[in-house]
């Protein structure tokens, strides 16, 4: 079973997204990755989220959601306690004409109708916003 840790950051009323350009398609993720093998999968969301955003930030509470489509049997593990972190650093960016991967802020207001990948992003996200 393949398991992903992912962040949901938020931060003065917005959320933390990678805006993505790729191979024509617009669309969000959340910032994570795979748990890799003697990795717990907070350790896993502190190392994705420096690695795709140069981020830093306390992990909270987990939640898992299953995933559906291209991880079969895996789980979405979404931290929340990075909220108002005050050891937030600058973003990082990376594009290309054919690949864009930026970390930006997403208005809380705004965030519901922005394209985010896959549904079960979606709905951890909205799961622990709720709250």
């Amino acid at each position: 079973m393949r398991i992903r840790s992912v962040a949901v950051v938020v931060r003065d009323q917005r959320v933390l997204v990678i805006d993505r350009v790729k191979d024509g398609r617009h669309y969000c993720v959340l910032p994570g990755g795979g748990v890799e093998q003697g990795e717990t999968p907070r350790e896993a969301c502190k190392r994705e989220l420096f690695e795709e955003t140069s981020l830093e930030g306390k992990v909270g509470e987990l939640i898992d959601i299953p995933i559906d489509g291209g991880h079969s049997g895996g789980l979405l593990r979404c931290p929340s306690g990075l909220r108002n972190s005050h050891r937030l650093r600058a973003r990082a960016r990376r594009a290309s004409e054919l690949n864009r991967y930026e970390p930006t802020w997403v208005d809380l207001e705004a965030f519901p109708h922005f394209p985010l990948v896959p549904d079960a992003a979606r709905r951890a996200a909205k799961l622990l916003l709720d709250r």
